[in-house]
């Protein structure tokens, strides 16, 4: 049922979205939107508590966010709290989001090195895969000491790792395969 709510529902937004021809605005207003519900227990409470009635919690995202968010998403929300769907609201956003990647044909790459890489670097590496994917790149940097060197990318389901962990795992898995007699040891 989770998976056919959000569907619903992230079509739905999807299509207003088309219609006003603001789907990023959606997309980002969303996200900042889940983050604060994430990060303020009294918000998380508001929104997911059963036993707040659906036309408080209205007026209270009212009071809270009618200069804050775009009409089409405090609307959105009040929906699914009518309807109480507000507990689908993650799986909704996930499957929006991914709704708005497909049509704006942007592709998310999270790019694991062993030191932060500054924003020159991030941007080169940025323009080639523009060229390579013909996809808007979204890079994410994430740091991870182990891997030593170089780079690991991560587009959807591929790795392409470039690390110097990966080339020294390989190199041993080379070396283990070489029969000892080869080596000149008895």
């Amino acid at each position: 049922m989770k998976n056919e709510v959000a569907s619903k529902y992230s079509r739905a937004l999807f299509a207003l979205g088309k219609d006003h021809e603001n789907l990023l605005e959606l997309k980002d207003s969303l996200a900042e939107f889940w983050q604060l519900v994430l990060e303020n227990e009294d918000l998380n409470q508001l929104l997911f508590h059963q036993r707040i009635m659906p036309a408080d919690k209205k007026r209270t995202l009212n009071e809270i966010f009618a200069e804050e968010l775009s009409d089409d998403i405090l609307h959105f929300l009040f929906i699914l709290i009518d309807k109480r769907r507000e507990f689908f609201l993650e799986s909704i956003i996930k499957e929006f989001n991914n709704l708005v990647d497909d049509a704006e044909s942007i592709l998310h790459v999270k790019v694991t090195s062993a030191v932060e890489l500054d924003d020159s670097i991030l941007a080169k590496l940025k323009e080639k895969l523009n060229s390579l994917l013909d996809y808007n790149i979204k890079i994410e940097n994430k740091i991870d000491e182990e891997i030593i060197a170089g780079i690991v990318l991560k587009i959807e389901d591929y790795i392409i790792d470039g690390s110097l962990r990966n080339g020294l795992s390989s190199l041993e898995q080379k070396l283990k395969s070489i029969p000892v007699s080869k080596l000149g040891v008895n």
